[in-house]
């Protein structure tokens, strides 16, 4: 009897299915079997939560990692920010809404070029550094916001949602990702913490004046936000890849920060520029998103779902794989012609 059911543990019996006077022979023989069975615990089998022991010693040894969970991101290749690079566009207003918050963004952007000295040939370093910082705290505010609207209202009217509220949040956890890899880079004296508190102190009731009012104009505003930020990281980028600038003088090559490597799945020798290039494509991604939310009813179905499903499944599959993408931009040779749309 004993070698039959062990036989049938082999073969993957359920002990509840045997009679009660078998279940403790059952349980012991199999035990006694497999008493060189690793503890769980001790397996190197990795757990969801990371949290064997040798998982949070590996977590110990890196600065940033996947401990701190974030939504997964495109991960961007080398054709498909060149092609972005080459074929930066922007909305024309067509109606009136469209007009009064193109004229209220570019008027904020005039006003912060001023205000950061920021200049589109030979740029000070220290105007884009603390410029990005202010930028990237500023558009981090309005994904955010829009995201609780929306949950708000879903509550409220006891309805769906239909998916915008995962997009919204991607796209305020993305923007944020963008100012922590900053921050890795750069120092925030006084003047630039006092920038960010005011941006924010700003940007927050004025967004959300606007999505009560008119949501669609909310999502335009966005929109030609990221047109502003395109711009920027473009015609930064074509500076650091041009010889003689400052810029490539203080940027050509140096490397990039850990957390943006992990984030972007970047290789080991990617360089301070390839994450540049990354929030470009980034900041072109969401001023896509809301030009097209700016023509959809609140109730329209997102149509970007699929898309981050699709992202998750590509950053998964690198992440098992050990691998990474490559932007070609270890080294920084040549001048790139910059899009007149930069100018």
């Amino acid at each position: 009897m004993q070698s039959l059911l062990l036989r049938s543990v082999a073969r993957g019996c359920r002990p509840l299915a045997l009679p009660a006077v078998y279940r403790p022979l059952c349980v012991r023989s199999a035990h006694s079997a497999a008493n060189d069975t690793v503890h769980f615990r001790e397996s190197r089998t990795p757990h969801p939560l990371k949290a064997k022991p040798w998982e949070q010693a590996a977590f110990v040894k890196r600065e940033y990692n996947d401990r701190y969970a974030t939504t997964a991101n495109h991960i961007w290749s080398k054709e498909e920010i060149d092609h972005m690079l080459a074929n930066l566009w922007q909305h024309k207003p067509q109606t009136f809404s469209d007009k009064f918050v193109h004229g209220a963004m570019y008027g904020l952007y005039k006003a912060f070029n001023f205000i950061t000295g920021y200049q589109p040939k030979n740029t000070p370093v220290r105007a884009v550094e603390w410029r990005l910082i202010v930028l990237e705290s500023f558009a981090g505010v309005p994904g955010f916001v829009a995201a609780m609207f929306r949950h708000f209202r879903s509550l409220r009217n006891l309805c769906r949602d239909h998916g915008w509220i995962h997009t919204l949040l991607e796209e305020a956890e993305n923007e944020r990702m963008h100012l922590l890899t900053c921050m890795k880079m750069f120092d925030a004296g006084i003047m630039t913490r006092t920038l960010v508190i005011s941006a924010q102190v700003v940007m927050t009731p004025f967004v959300a004046a606007l999505l009560i009012v008119k949501p669609g104009a909310a999502h335009r505003f966005v929109g030609y936000l990221e047109e502003t930020a395109c711009i920027t990281y473009a015609n930064v980028i074509h500076q650091v890849e041009t010889p003689g600038t400052p810029l490539h003088g203080a940027w050509s090559d140096v490397d990039a920060p850990e957390i943006a490597r992990t984030y972007w799945k970047l290789s080991d020798d990617a360089k301070w520029v390839d994450v540049l290039k990354c929030m470009f494509a980034d900041e072109c991604n969401h001023r896509d998103v809301n030009h097209t939310f700016a023509t959809m009813s609140s109730d329209d179905p997102n149509p970007f779902v699929y898309k981050h499903q699709a992202d998750a499944l590509k950053a998964w599959r690198l992440e098992a794989e050990g691998a990474t993408t490559n932007l070609g931009c270890e080294k920084t040779l040549g001048v790139k012609p910059l899009s007149t749309a930069t100018a």
